[in-house]
């Protein structure tokens, strides 16, 4: 998936030579389709895993693959979102 890079240690969009980077942004589309919670984007109110919430509770495997169909939907095709013992969301 091709589109603008946002830029990891600061979040704003990565600038270089006065114009906007393009590059591999699938990484980014699954962050953002994770952390978001439901209603954050007016166009796709459903979108959202909302793994904030997840921090503090036992990782369940519903939400697993409800995170998987998650980032399907944004059009990146993952094999596997896990939640390791530490918390650690691991998507392969």
């Amino acid at each position: 998936m091709i589109g603008i890079v946002v830029d990891v240690g600061t979040g704003d969009l990565l600038v270089e030579n006065g114009g906007l980077v393009m590059g591999e942004t699938s990484h980014q589309v699954i962050e953002h389709a994770l952390r978001a919670f439901r209603g954050e984007y007016r166009e796709h109110p459903l979108l959202g895993a909302e793994a904030d919430k997840q921090r503090n509770s036992v990782g369940s495997r519903l939400w697993c693959v409800r995170a998987k169909q998650m980032c399907k939907a944004c059009g990146v095709t993952v094999k596997q979102v896990s939640i390791e013992d530490n918390n650690t969301i691991v998507v392969r």
